[in-house]
C-alpha cells in the first residue's frame, strides 16, 4: 500500500506542472502540459524542481524508466478530467492538487476506472520486485 500511495503522490507532482502554461488558452495549455509530461522536454521538466520530481518518480518505480514514463503518461491522461472538474480555472486546479496531496485515496477514487487500473498495475509491478 505504501508504494500505491507513493504513486498517487507522484501523479500529483506531475500534474502540478499544469501551472506552467496557465497564461495560455485552455486547449493550448492542456496540449503543452500533456506534451511536457509525456516528453519531459519542456522548461518545467528541465528546472531543478522538475528534475527532482523526475528523480523521485524514477526511485519510486525502482529505477524502471518504462514505469516512470507510464506514470507521466497517466498524469497527462488525467489532465482533461482536471480541466473539466475545475472549468479550466488554474487556481481551482491548484487547489485540487493541494487537496490530492492530503487525500491521495480520495483523488484516486475520483479517477476513471481506466486510470485507476493503470495506477494499480504499476504499483503491483513495482511491489513484486
Amino acid at each position: 500500500m505504501f508504494k500505491f500511495n507513493q504513486f498517487l503522490f507522484l501523479l500529483v507532482i506531475g500534474l502540478a506542472w499544469q501551472n506552467v502554461y496557465a497564461e495560455d488558452d485552455t486547449v493550448s495549455a492542456l496540449q503543452k502540459t500533456q506534451d511536457c509530461l509525456r516528453n519531459q522536454t519542456c522548461d518545467a521538466a528541465k528546472s531543478s524542481a522538475g528534475q527532482a520530481a523526475d528523480q523521485k518518480a524514477l526511485e519510486a518505480v525502482g529505477g524502471n524508466a518504462n514505469n516512470k514514463q507510464e506514470l507521466y503518461n497517466i498524469s497527462a491522461d488525467i489532465m482533461p478530467m482536471l480541466i473539466q472538474q475545475t472549468g479550466g480555472d488554474p487556481e481551482k486546479m491548484q487547489a485540487l492538487m493541494l487537496k490530492a496531496q492530503t487525500d491521495p485515496e480520495g483523488f484516486f477514487n475520483s479517477l476513471s476506472p481506466d486510470a485507476q487500473a493503470k495506477i494499480k498495475n504499476i504499483a503491483n509491478t513495482v511491489e513484486k520486485k
